[in-house]
């Protein structure tokens, strides 16, 4: 019987040549998914009618996020034009500008714009919010007027939300100012929302001062910062349930993202903090550069920026490519009766959304008033006419003399100051609601209060006067600077309030003596009772009580450590609180401490830190007291074993 198998080999029994067997489903799979297996990772799916294979995106590494370049702005280009009244006062000033940055980032260098007819030396710098010098650079190769750029050594790291402050110093005293300026943005910085535009007379230090007419002295910062760069998400894999694409049919939609959607973008500036352009966009109601603001102001007064806008968007991050796909299908069979209803999957969400840049809604505090355990409550000794004190001097004794009738003067230094230029001249019974400029030789100031400081130094030159029986110092507050200096002055029965420095000396014969001061600090201060800075000859600190027990950012009471300092007397003080709360190092000539009492445990790390070999050092005491500064005990004698 003829067999109806065809033969394995040969033809068949008619002499034909014998048919191909059709390939079987399985077999063709299994080559299919060895073979893309070896090149590219996949998944595959098998149905009746054939097999699909398309690479798995999820297997795929995903890119590395390419290193972000630093961007770099300011508040104002170089290129920007200021239409200001130039101004030229009588002595030497440091002009700022107080800022935040949103991110941390660092400050390359200062710029300025120049007073046409300024032919001065001019340096920049960057300072802290409690006044430390963090950069200086002087500036070389400018122009005769407009935009000056000077870059420090090196750039100077800043933290996030922190205040700071950008200055330049005119030894000319030329700049330019405009009024009546609000605020200004640029990319993550931002000018405090009040009291922006700060200045100080003298050499350079750290300006402080503002004019309440709001003014724009028209120095800048230049800072940089690197955007944060999100890691690109993976792509999803796709769902075996998938059914291969059949000829005829609707496609299946693509598994792979949309290739607009690309990570590390965004279409708002404030999304990734700045622009690296140096013109970005500002905020404020101020006027605008070109805006000629008639009359400038003398750097007593605030700083004001103009308003003007130009936004940009940062650079496109790396595209996302999408994923590629193989089909690999067997012999085409007709189309099946019913297919399974496909949910679509969902497009993933590749860029995710960076977090907002924060926009400063309120100014940051600039004199944070510290957080003080309760002050002693005082009672009141027995007036003994303001010759001296009961004891050590306390509120009750120092001061206007209780029952003084004062009568306020008006500020005639650009509305932040009352400037005396008389020689000899006389101030009795006044208020100053502001600083006190002493631009003449003998002067007296008594029974008066000052709400500011009490400055005798005009540039280079400083000037004899003598102050009694006056409070100097705001009634609410903290000021960094200190309460009264600089040289060849007599304070007598004086109190001191609401100052990170009771009293400075740097120069020869200052005596103070009788007084009394309750020290207060700003965030990085380094608050002292009496500091010598560049100090000379003759001190003498004598009967006098200062409380630092307050003041959280604090050096000591009494600082005395400049190696200028020749000859310095410190006698019958009542003293506490400090790191170190006497310290009195690198001096020359007679050095006696003698009969001063400390307030037992009252400092940080030691009671004195001082060269004791070079110094007359007895009678000096460990003492407690009461809270209206009375002693009540001597706890022992305070050894010199610094």
């Amino acid at each position: 019987m003829t067999s109806a198998r065809p033969p394995r080999r040969g033809g068949n029994s008619e002499g034909r040549p014998p048919r191909r067997r059709r390939s079987q489903p399985g077999l063709v799979a299994v080559l299919i998914v060895a073979v893309v297996a070896v090149s590219v990772p996949a998944v595959w799916f098998i149905t009746r009618d054939g097999v699909t294979v398309e690479q798995a995106a999820a297997a795929q590494p995903a890119p590395a996020a390419a290193p972000q370049e630093p961007k770099e702005t300011s508040f104002w280009s170089t290129s920007t034009k200021v239409k200001a009244t130039p101004r030229a006062d009588r002595a030497p000033v440091e002009l700022g500008m107080r800022f935040t940055a949103a991110r941390s980032g660092w400050v390359a260098g200062v710029r300025f714009y120049k007073a046409p007819g300024d032919r001065g030396k001019h340096t920049g710098s960057l300072w802290s919010a409690g006044g430390k010098r963090l950069a200086r650079v002087t500036f070389a190769g400018e122009s005769a007027s407009g935009w000056q750029e000077a870059r420090f050594a090196s750039p100077v790291q800043l933290k996030a939300k922190q205040l700071y402050t950008v200055s330049y110093h005119s030894a000319a005293g030329n700049y330019v100012g405009s009024k009546g300026f609000d605020s200004a943005r640029s990319g993550p910085l931002a000018t405090t929302s009040r009291n922006a535009g700060v200045f100080g007379y003298g050499r350079s230090t750290f300006p402080d001062r503002w004019n309440p007419k709001g003014y724009n002295y028209w120095v800048d910062v230049i800072f940089r910062w690197r955007d944060r760069s999100p890691a690109p998400a993976p792509t999803r894999s796709p769902q075996p349930s998938q059914p291969p694409q059949v000829p005829g049919e609707t496609p299946v939609p693509s598994l792979t993202p949309s290739t607009d959607a690309t990570p590390g973008t965004s279409p708002n500036p404030s999304e990734t903090g700045a622009s690296p352009d140096p013109s970005p966009s500002r905020t404020g109601t101020g006027p605008s550069p070109s805006q000629t603001t008639g009359t400038g102001p003398s750097p007593s007064q605030t700083g004001a920026s103009p308003s003007s806008s130009s936004s940009q968007t940062a650079g496109p991050g790396p595209g996302t490519s999408a994923s590629p796909s193989a089909t690999t299908t067997g012999t085409p069979r007709p189309t099946p009766t019913s297919r399974p209803t496909l949910t679509p999957r969902p497009t993933p969400t590749v860029r995710p959304t960076p977090p907002p840049q924060p926009t400063p809604t309120s100014r940051p505090t600039l004199t944070p008033k510290p957080t003080l355990s309760p002050r002693p409550t005082l009672t009141p000794i027995p007036d003994d006419g303001g010759s001296s004190c009961a004891g050590h001097p306390t509120p009750a004794c120092t001061g206007v003399p209780a029952g003084t009738r004062l009568s306020r003067s008006t500020l005639n230094e650009d509305g932040a100051a009352y400037r005396v230029t008389k020689s000899g001249a006389v101030l009795d019974g006044v208020h100053i609601p502001g600083d006190l400029l002493i631009h003449a030789d003998g002067v007296t100031v008594r029974n008066s209060q000052i709400d500011g400081s009490v400055i005798n130094a005009d540039g280079p030159r400083t000037y004899r006067f003598t102050i009694t029986d006056s409070t100097v110092g705001p009634a609410q507050g903290c000021k960094t600077l200190p309460g009264i200096g600089q040289d060849k002055y007599t304070a007598l029965r004086v109190h001191v309030r609401n100052h990170g420095d009771g009293f400075r000396a740097s120069g020869d014969d200052v005596v103070i003596r009788d007084s009394y001061a309750n020290l207060c600090s700003n965030p990085g201060d380094h608050s002292d009772g009496i500091q010598t800075y560049n100090t000379g000859r003759g001190l003498t600190f004598d009967h006098n009580t200062i409380d630092q027990r307050h003041a959280k950012d604090v050096t000591a009471p009494i600082f005395l450590v400049d190696k200028q300092i020749v000859d310095a007397v410190v006698t019958d003080n009542l003293v506490m609180g400090g790191t170190y709360s006497i310290q009195l190092k690198n001096a020359r000539g007679k050095l006696v401490v003698r009969d001063n009492m400390l307030v037992d445990d009252s400092w940080i790390y030691g009671p004195v830190e001082a060269d004791c070999k070079a110094i007359d050092w007895a009678g000096n005491s460990l003492v407690k007291i009461d809270q209206n500064y009375r002693i009540t005990s001597v706890v022992g004698p305070l050894e010199c074993d610094g």
